[in-house]
């Protein structure tokens, strides 16, 4: 996910200072996380759903 994050999302990285400092100190051990799921914006949502905490 480190390489998808373009340098126009600064200002996002600048107002998650916690994010930008989990991304800089973590280690790309190579899997695809999205391997298998589409790379369509509706599927990438879809699957995301699960790691969001129960209401």
């Amino acid at each position: 996910m480190r390489v998808a994050v373009q340098l126009r999302d600064q200002r996002f990285l600048d107002a998650t200072p916690d994010l930008a400092a989990a991304l800089l100190a973590a280690l790309d051990d190579g899997p695809d996380v999205l391997e298998g799921i589409g790379h369509d914006w509706t599927e990438i949502k879809r699957w995301a759903q699960h790691l969001l905490p129960k209401q």
